[in-house]
């Protein structure tokens, strides 16, 4: 089962800002890569109970994912000279691998709270926006003639899975 985080709840946790008790115990600060995952979410998301997450808590892998939405219109003349003009909605996607220690102030023996997340690993970054003025990609002879941001998503994911 996937829980989505968006709208509001994904600017307060972009901000860094612990965002009301539907998201338990997750904050994260996209600009500096850390926060903290409580164990819980991380059961919920996964559908794990506690004895799973306890033996395969060291393979797991956080990622932050944004996706900012573009309506980009270009601009053309034909061979006949008649003018042509289009806007395209692309997506741009931006992922980040985000590193992660136990929380070490563990409740009882050998159990521990949830997840550090320590900052970004690595990040891929799919596809550049264009400018205006470039020649749009794929399409010789349109010109990009502006460049709207329409929206933006950011989510925070275990093993692909996402959380509150």
């Amino acid at each position: 089962m996937k829980k989505v985080l968006t709208g509001l709840a994904a600017g307060a946790l972009a901000m860094g800002i612990f965002a009301s008790s539907s998201l338990a115990a997750v904050t994260y600060d996209s600009s500096a890569g850390t926060g903290f995952v409580g164990k819980g979410d991380v059961q919920q998301a996964l559908g794990w109970n506690n004895a799973q997450l306890q033996k395969e808590a060291n393979n797991l892998v956080f990622t932050y994912e944004t996706v900012n939405t573009y309506a980009v219109t270009v601009t053309w003349t034909t061979g006949e000279g008649t003018k042509g003009e289009k806007t395209h909605i692309l997506e741009y996607k931006r992922t980040s691998e985000v590193t992660s220690s136990l929380d070490s102030s563990a409740r009882k023996a050998n159990q521990f709270t949830g997840f550090i997340l320590n900052g970004v690993k690595d990040t891929t970054v799919q596809g550049a926006v264009p400018a205006d003025g470039e020649e749009f990609p794929g399409n010789s002879g349109h010109t990009v003639t502006n460049v709207e941001l329409v929206s933006s998503t950011s989510t925070l994911y275990v093993n692909g899975v996402q959380l509150q």
